[in-house]
């Protein structure tokens, strides 16, 4: 497994710390996020040129990084993520196959990488498909990570990225009472496409609202809890405040179970191709 150096930043280990503590439950816990990522999937392109370098930017436990390696089984695949823990689940041998693998066929080799959204460690112009599940939003600069795919990317190269917009988790908001700046500030689909379009990236925008449904507020916080997403965006659970949330999110109950909200953007970006 090849390392980089990571930037000295107490909010970047913090959040590196909580996907360490839920690495080995992401799969079975992070049913929305698989949601999300298949629907991105779907906007990927057939094939790619041969030897196409293809990196999953916050990989994870690397389903998804499995799944590319297989779907474009010429490429070269890399793996970044910025919490060890989740590499070297990643690095294991998966339990079931890929979707996307031909049976007999085996998995081309993929290269795991730690490192930071914000600092590829990749050259210029090298990639040729970045695919990005959930991960820039814990990013707290997204014109960092934007100028970055925009410095990676071949010209030509095109980044299919989804993320988070604001009213992300109101449901969750609502019921504790508090104001977590990493929902507070989600970027909105304006002000992303303009910071992409000023490092001179082409932008497709769609937005999409995805509700899940639990059965009570302890699957709610394990699902949330289990992706390292309760440390990460600033959510401290206290049993004193157990009673109340639970009354306020039990007033919003379905018949389908207790809401949990996603406001999705989807961005597929692409590099211009220079004279």
């Amino acid at each position: 497994m090849q390392m980089v150096t990571l930037p000295h930043a107490t909010s970047r280990q913090r959040i590196a710390q909580a996907f360490d503590r839920g690495a080995s439950e992401y799969l079975t816990l992070a049913r929305a996020q698989h949601v999300m990522a298949s629907r991105l999937f779907e906007t990927l392109p057939t094939t790619l040129p041969d030897a196409a370098v293809v990196l999953d930017l916050g990989c994870g436990p690397g389903q998804w990084t499995r799944e590319l390696a297989c779907h474009y089984p010429t490429a070269r695949c890399l793996g970044l993520d910025l919490s060890m823990a989740m590499l070297r689940e990643a690095s294991r041998s998966p339990d079931t196959p890929p979707r996307h693998m031909t049976p007999g066929n085996v998995q081309p080799p993929i290269h795991w990488l730690r490192g930071d959204a914000e600092r590829l460690p990749v050259a210029d112009n090298s990639l040729d498909l970045v695919f990005s599940s959930l991960a820039v939003q814990w990013c707290p600069t997204p014109r960092h990570w934007l100028g970055e795919l925009a410095r990676a990317l071949k010209p030509g190269g095109r980044a299919h990225i989804n993320t988070l917009g604001p009213g992300t988790l109101a449901e969750i908001r609502h019921a504790w009472q508090r104001q977590d700046d990493s929902v507070r500030h989600f970027p909105s689909r304006e002000q992303l496409i303009d910071w992409a379009r000023r490092t001179g990236l082409k932008v497709h925008c769609q937005t999409h609202r995805h509700v899940f449904h639990y059965p009570d507020v302890s699957a709610v916080m394990r699902s949330i809890k289990g992706i390292g997403a309760q440390t990460a965006s600033g959510y401290r659970l206290t049993r004193a405040d157990l009673a109340q949330a639970t009354a306020r999110h039990e007033a919003l109950r379905t018949s389908q179970g207790l809401p949990v909200s996603y406001q999705v953007i989807e961005l597929v970006m692409e590099k211009s191709v220079t004279d």
